[in-house]
């Protein structure tokens, strides 16, 4: 999936998540782009080679150059899309940090909607580092623009639709009750 994608699949996680966490749909649309960021390096290596405009090369110049899944740059990217980095690094790292398991959550989000949405020599490595390939679909990394407005409507309407149920009352967490009810009294 493209970086907007899962920045409002993100959001919405967020938007469910109890209202006790500050800042709860930045939080959730930060972590689930947080896996991408691994991809600069490699992004930038090829632009470079490439000489992409402003060093960020097109979907086009990963299709003519799949020489880059094999440089050190793809295997941070094959690191951070991997359950096990997840399970042995990210989780570990939320739990020391005390960070709220909206973090986890949210990567852990990036890390299956990638699943489908990759294919060929860019699909997802999910046990990295052994090389089995989860096979995708389609390759929505590299949607136009027109492609990624479109398909975000998706967890767009979804956001809503969560913003709404909350609004609603409709998903309540058990602190919110709480707090609720101390309200009244």
């Amino acid at each position: 999936m493209d970086s907007l994608f899962h920045a409002l699949v993100g959001a919405m996680i967020g938007e469910i998540a109890p209202k006790s966490i500050k800042r709860r749909r930045l939080k959730g649309a930060l972590a689930a782009m947080s896996p991408d960021l691994m991809n600069i390096p490699s992004y930038l290596y090829l632009g470079i080679k490439t000489n992409s405009t402003l060093w960020y090369p097109q979907p086009d110049a990963f299709y003519q150059n799949p020489w880059i899944t094999e440089h050190w740059t793809w295997l941070c990217w094959n690191m951070s899309h991997s359950f096990l980095f997840w399970g042995l690094i990210i989780m570990p790292l939320v739990i020391r940090s005390k960070w709220t398991p909206l973090f986890g959550i949210a990567y852990l989000s990036h890390l299956i909607l990638d699943l489908p949405s990759h294919s060929g020599i860019w699909s997802v490595q999910p046990i990295w580092p052994y090389g089995w390939l989860a096979e995708g679909w389609f390759d929505a990394w590299a949607w136009n623009l027109r492609q990624i407005f479109t398909y975000s409507t998706l967890p767009a309407f979804c956001w809503f639709l969560a913003y709404r149920m909350r609004l609603q009352k409709w998903i309540v967490w058990p602190s919110e009750r709480q707090n609720a009810h101390a309200e009244v009294i």
